[in-house]
Parts: C-alpha cells; structure tokens; sequence
C-alpha cells in the first residue's frame, strides 16, 4: 500500500449519530491533553536476561565426554517433524500456513496433515447432479502449497471419506475403485505441481470411532490406496497402519502386518502407528519384532502421532502449556534424546499448533505454538535440537535421576571437529546443578566463545508473560528461549562448569572458537514488534455500533483481543466484530482506538475476516484512517476508495503512513461491503482485528508489493511464496545480492536494536544483517541455518547522528528470503557517556 504523506489539513470529527437498540454508542471523548511536538519513538527494547543463581544443597548430577571420541551421525529429519491435530481451525485455510515460518523456525521439517477428504474442511471429492464425480484441489492447496514454499514438507493422511463416495465419513466407501481414483487424481495434482516424493499414509486411527469398517475392509482400501499413490508418483512413499497403539484392543496394528505379509505384491515404504501414555519408545521394538516376524524386517517404522497423552483440554497450565506440565520441554528434551536409540525411522510430535480451544490463550492443549501465534516453551526445545552438531559424542551422566535419564544430557559436535553443542535437562521437581566436564576439545589455539541458553519457569516459556491474556508483543518477553550467558574464555582443550538446571528446565550450551576478546560479550534481547492497539497493552476500541453476540462469536471486545483469524466452528465462534447491517452500501461505520496515551504511530493493520465462507466480507470499499491527540481534531493518515475492487483484501492489510503522535487511531468507512453473502446483499463493516505499531522502517514488511525505500543490488523481487507475517517478503537470489535502506529519525546517543527475519534456501547459504553510518564501527550478525530465523544487532548512535543504514546481503547459490524488518530502541545516555557501539549478536 502506499504511503500517505502526512498533512497539515484537519478534520472536524464528526457529530455522534444515535445507534440502534442492542448496540454500543461511542462514549464522549475525554479531554484534550496539551498537544506537543512528535519524538522518534520507537517500541522499546526487552531486557538481555542472566542465568538464574542456585540455591544451595540441590541434587548434584555430571556429564562428561571426549570430544575426540568416535561419534555417530545425527539425523534430524528423523525426529523434526509433527503431525498437525485436525481442529475445527483447520478450517479456516490461512490459520495454519501464518504459523509455517514459526515451525520453521523451531527446525520443523515434514508436517503431517489428515483430514483432506473432508467435505466440510477441503471438500476436494464432488458428485455432480449426473452422478459424474470431480475434483476440486484449491482449498487443499491454500493449505500445502504455502507450507512447502516455507521449506516444510507436507505427509498426507489420506482421511476422511467424502461424501461422494460414501455414506460415513468414518466409514469405507462404496467403490474401493472410486477411492482409488481419488487418490490417484490427489497425488496426480501435486506431483504436476512439482511436489513429488511426498509421504501418504492411509488413513488415521483405524482402530477407534475414526473407522467403522472391519479390518478387512482397511486392508482392502490400503491396497487400493497404495496402487493408486505408486501410479500417480512412483518417487512417493506409501504406508499404513496408523493405529493409535500398537497393542490396541483387536490387534489392528497385528493383523495388518499380517496382511503385508500375506500381500508381498502390495506396495508398502513405511509401518506407522501411534505413541502416547509413555516416556519411553516401546513402539519401536515391537513393531521391529511383528514386522521381523512377518518376513518384512526391512520395512521402516513411522511413529506418525507422539506426545505424553492424547488429551487436549487438561486445563490451563497443563499441556504443553508451561514448563512445569508433565509434557513440558524437560520431558520433550528427554523424549527426543531416547529417540536417537530407537529402531524408529520417523517421529512426528503432537501437534505443531494447538487449535481446540482457540478463544483461550492457554488451554491445556498439545501443541508448540498457540492458537493465536505464540511459541510455547517446548518449541524453544525443538529449534535447541535443530541446532545440535552432526554428530553425537559418547559421554557418561552420572548422580541423581541419571539412570531414568529425567536429568540428563548429551554432547554433539560438528564434523570438522571446531564446534560443540550440549544439551541438559532436569525432568524432575526438584532443582539440580550438573558439572559438565569436557575433554579433548579443538580449542588448544583459540579461545572458546560460550553461549548458554535457558528455558525454565521464567524464560523461553511464553506462559510466563501471560497466561490469560494473547500477548501484544511478537515475540514476547520471555517467549524464545534466551541467550543468558555468553563470554569468551582462555584457550584449552578442556573445559568444566557447573550449570544450574531449576525444575524443569533445559539448557544448551555452545562452544565454539572465537577471536573476540576475553570476559562477557555483549548481548541484547531480541528485538519485538509491539501491537499498540491491543486489549492487553492497555488499549480501548470503541465501534461505532455493534453486534453484540457472544454465541455467534460477535462483539467489539473482538477488534483488539488478539485473535487474528475467524472460526465458523468448534468451542463457539469466533468471527470479530459486525457494525450493524444496511439496506445499501452507501452507510458511514467507524473504529475508534483509545491507546491511553499519546504513541508514536506509523502503521495501522486491518485484519479482515477470513474463514472459508466469509475471507474478506465486509472489508470497507471506502474508508480513511485517522489520527488525533485529543479525539476532538482529527488528522488524515491514509484514504482509501474502491479498495475491494482493487484490492481482494484476504489477508491482513497493512497501511502505512509518516509518523506521528496520537492517542486516538480512527478507521471510518463509508462505503460498505457485503458481510453476510447468503442472497440478498447485507452491508456492513467488519472486521476480524485492528492492530496498530511504531515499526520504524518504510516498508519493512514489503507489504506495499515494491521494494519503495529499499535499494537492491542482483536478483532481488518481491514475491507472495515464503513469507514469515503478511503476505508479502523479499527474495534474494544469487551470490551478491543485497538489499537496504537508510533508517531515519533516531534520536542521538541512544541505543537501538535492530532485527530481520529470513529463511535460507540450504545449509549453504549465509544471510547478512548489517548496521552502519551510525556514528561508531559497522556491527552485523549472521543466519546459516536453512530455516526461518532472526538476526539482530545493537548499536549506540554517535552524538550527532539520527540515522543508520541496514543491510541484509546473502552468500551462496541459493535464495535467502527475508521479511518484518524491525527496530527497538533502548536507552539514551548523555553526550560525555556515550558508549561505543557494542558487538553485535
């Protein structure tokens, strides 16, 4: 969108007009504070966080290793990858693909999916009128195609059946041949695409209420499922079983084995089942033993479903919700290291994205991230692991709770030998302090850089910061796990600590060689972005009028709650807020936003409604965005007509504008679009959420569709593919390409923070960020990783400099996309006290 350019022109706000019975009035406006001149605020800095001190006369444990002992290989595809929960938000088809760079991020690689025969969620299986049959793959596609452009791979349950070619949507269907064809015509589509050797298992739970047919019939529609995948894709894997246990009531897991064997011409890659109520693997050498047994002793295990328990709404606190839950990161940490022993090939943890009850920040679900977009502190686990070294080294725990390994720990390295990684546990409810003790390091010639982080009751565990409440910062304070220590030390090929691990903790801690000099290094907190306009940060929205009906999921508490996207179905609905309807489109409705006080603003987002049914209704097709001090005089800040001819809002839509202090933000439209689309038109403006922020950078987002105040150097575009928030991000390809742009209205002597988000295309690759022309030395940090990740750097401005330039340039032969470039400041320091520039991260 373009940027308005502000005016001197003042608007007189218009007389309140009386609202129908049922719906809110606006309240007289409170009076007006002394207006002042705007200050180059922008969202502040979080605190750099410290390892915990621990109390004395707490269990001891050790870890020790040789880093020259022979190693074995790590296979993180093996146990990165989660099997997404069919909920009722899986409906809305921008729900999940907004969470594919956060999985991302967390080092998820292949992410399982059911549910894609399902009338009701994908509706890909159609019988016409003359009794023909068709397929339909567009909403499957809103779902797959945005996952596997963020570099996740999708694994296919083909489940359930569609009502075109059964009667039960649990049950077989009429024509195995039909099914068949099904199948074939899915598959077909995504390796036209380009997406082939994809996994597809057959069906989901075979032996609970998730199938009424017998086991015969199963076997019957695995084999036609098998033909029908091999056909359509010989690159892609077929497999089955996927009971929810392997020794489930009526053997299903048994007597399809039995079928395997039986049917040696019938084409099968993988065995999957399910593991839940256990700490250890017990699947594993079952299932080798039954397969071992049945003469297919070199079909590989899947575990296609794992967590502690099955159970999704234990309350809030429990789940995965904090640190203390029994599913919590200790016991994740403990989880996965048992995997690296198991005759399992594939591991897929439950779920990536909770979704049951959605209208609760916190509910007692599965998954690493939040209904509504906040990483849980066992997501920090999962990217710990992504970033382990190729290789584990043998080492020996010793002392308390060693042997169940609930405190626990591994060493890994690289494979040149010049980085070591290790992970700590406490999986108990008592404090511990484990002496790490290692030998036969790389680091006889160099000093070694130690990096320590933590997740524990109070950091990496976004609970922490608020457990009623969706938290208006993005990350928020204590949501990633936290680097709380990291210091340069003496030169040696050995090296002892003693690490504090609270109850239920994790820790990793890295070495590596380094040449900066000895004592602390300078650290900052990730940079965050700050929704202003949010209930939580305090802010009050007040429509012009409303439909006020909680059953129907309506109420002007849903314009700034959190909730970015809407819900037909489930645990009650969740739609946002409805001014009340019109006869005609030509009707004047409006937002007021009170933040409380007067914020520097640059940016306001509109997120419009965007279930399956509804994506975009009632967006306005004219509208202004407007900003006061006072809510009496109103200055204009963005004006939009005929936006939704132009536009097809779907998506959040991102307004821009120069910044300036206000107190109060005003969207007033004028002309409306229908919000029912049930027959006869019904004018209304709606909206899902209203967001407002202070980013700092033009355009940082790339959400205007240009690379407007960015300059560019090689292959550099904007595109709609691998994006982290929005819609939009930059692409860079080549060796040398660059983008960057000059950061204005700093203030001088102060310090700032500034961040990028960006996913390189292989581990080959290197992306960049780097600050200069701020008055002290360039600073820069660097993402290697090929995952989503964030880089930032801290400097303090020179005494006469209000401005810095940012750049992000990439290394390598493949892409590197980057997206939501962002800018904190922390504190400002007098002339004589000016610090220099610190190293940056």
């Amino acid at each position: 969108m373009g940027r308005l350019r502000r005016s001197a022109a003042l608007i007189a706000i218009a007389a309140a007009t009386a609202i129908t019975a049922g719906c809110t009035t606006a309240p007289t406006p409170p009076p007006a504070p002394a207006r002042y001149d705007p200050v180059p605020a922008f969202a502040p800095s979080q605190q750099a966080t410290s390892p915990l001190s621990p109390p004395t006369g707490i269990a001891q444990s050790s870890l020790s290793a040789s880093i020259g002992a022979k190693s074995t290989p790590i296979d993180e595809s093996r146990f990165l990858n989660a099997s997404q929960g069919g909920y009722a938000t899986m409906k809305n088809l921008h729900w999940l693909p907004a969470r594919a760079a956060q999985m991302s991020s967390m080092g998820l690689q292949e992410i399982r999916i059911d549910h894609v025969f399902d009338d009701s969620t994908f509706n890909t299986v159609r019988r016409g009128p003359d009794g023909n049959v068709s397929y339909d793959f567009s909403a499957l596609d809103a779902l797959l195609i945005p996952l596997a452009d963020n570099g996740l791979t999708p694994f296919i349950s083909l489940s359930y059946m569609p009502s075109a070619l059964g009667g039960e949507l649990y049950g077989p269907p009429d024509s195995m041949a039909a099914w068949g064809d099904a199948v074939s015509a899915l598959v077909h589509h995504y390796a036209e695409l380009g997406y082939t050797g994809w996994g597809y298992e057959v069906w989901n739970e075979l032996d609970t209420d998730h199938w009424t047919g017998t086991i015969g019939q199963y076997n019957e529609l695995y084999a036609a499922s098998a033909a029908a995948v091999r056909s359509a894709d010989p690159t892609a894997l077929i497999g089955g079983g996927a009971a929810s246990g392997i020794d489930s009531a009526g053997n299903w897991s048994g007597q399809f084995i039995d079928f395997l064997a039986a049917n040696p011409e019938v084409p099968a890659d993988f065995f999957s089942v399910h593991s839940y109520r256990s700490d250890e693997w017990r699947e594993g050498p079952i299932s080798r033993a039954l397969l071992d047994a049945a003469g297919r002793p070199e079909l590989p295990i899947y575990l296609t479903e794992w967590n502690n328990a099955s159970i999704m709404k234990q309350g809030v606190g429990n789940g995965s919700d904090s640190n203390n839950s029994p599913s919590g990161p200790a016991y994740l940490a403990k989880r996965l290291f048992r995997s690296f022993e198991s005759p399992v090939e594939k591991f897929y943890y439950f779920t990536p994205v909770e979704g049951l009850r959605y209208n609760l920040p916190y509910n007692g679900d599965l998954g690493l991230i939040t209904a509504d977009g906040h990483r849980k502190a066992g997501g920090n686990v999962f990217e710990m692991y992504s970033s382990l070294e190729s290789a584990l080294v043998p080492s020996t725990v010793e002392g308390a709770n060693a042997e169940s390994h609930d405190t626990f720990g591994f060493v890994t390295k690289d494979a040149a030998g010049t980085a070591v990684t290790a992970m700590l546990w406490n999986n108990t409810d008592q404090d511990s302090v484990m002496t790490v003790d290692l030998t036969g390091l790389p680091f006889g010639e160099s000093k070694i850089r130690v990096t320590q982080k933590s997740v524990n009751a109070t950091q990496g565990n976004g609970f922490a910061d608020g457990s009623t409440n969706v938290m208006p910062n993005y990350p928020s304070a204590n949501e990633n796990a936290p680097v709380v220590s990291d210091r340069s030390v003496k030169a040696s090929k050995s090296f002892t600590e003693d690490i504090y691990l609270p109850a239920k903790s994790v820790v990793s801690l890295d070495l590596t060689a380094t040449k900066k000099k000895l004592g602390q290094i300078a650290r900052s907190a990730e940079p965050s972005k700050q929704n202003l306009a949010a209930a939580a940060a305090g802010a009050v929205a007040t429509p012009s009028s409303s439909v006020e009906d909680e059953t129907l999921g309506w109420g002007q508490s849903r314009l700034n709650d959190g909730r970015r996207h809407s819900h037909e179905l489930g645990f009650g609905p969740l739609r946002g807020w409805s001014s009340v309807a019109h006869g005609e489109a030509m009707a004047t409705e409006s937002v007021q936003l009170d933040l409380g006080a007067a914020k520097s603003l640059d940016t306001v987002v509109l997120w419009p409604r965007d279930s399956q049914t509804h994506d975009g209704a009632g967006f306005p097709e004219d509208f202004t965005i407007q900003g006061s001090i006072d809510g009496a005089v109103w200055e204009p800040l963005y004006s939009a007509a005929g936006y939704v001819t132009a536009n097809n809002p779907v998506g959040p839509q991102t307004f821009e504008f120069a910044a300036g202090e206000y107190r109060f933000i005003k969207v007033e439209a004028t002309a409306l679009s229908d919000g029912d689309r049930s027959g006869t038109p019904s004018y209304s403006f709606q909206l899902q959420e209203i967001e407002a922020y202070r980013n700092g950078i033009a355009n940082g987002g790339f959400e205007s569709g240009t690379l407007d105040g960015w300059k560019t150097k090689g292959a550099v575009e904007v595109q709609s593919g691998s994006t982290r928030d929005g819609t939009l991000a930059a692409q860079l390809s080549g060796k040398k390409a660059k983008i960057s742009t000059l950061v204005t209205g700093l203030l001088p002597n102060t310090t700032y923070t500034f961040g990028a988000h960006a996913r390189l295309e292989t581990g080959a690759d290197i992306a960049t960020l780097a600050v200069s022309e701020y008055g002290g030395k360039t600073v820069s940090g660097r993402l290697t990783a090929p995952q989503w990740g964030t880089s930032w750097v801290t400097f303090t401005t020179g005494p006469e400099n209000t401005s810095a330039l940012l750049e992000l340039s990439k290394k390598g032969d493949g892409s590197v996309w980057a997206d939501d470039f962002i800018v904190n400041q922390g504190e400002t320091v007098a002339p004589s006290t000016a610090s220099p520039a610190p190293e940056g991260k």
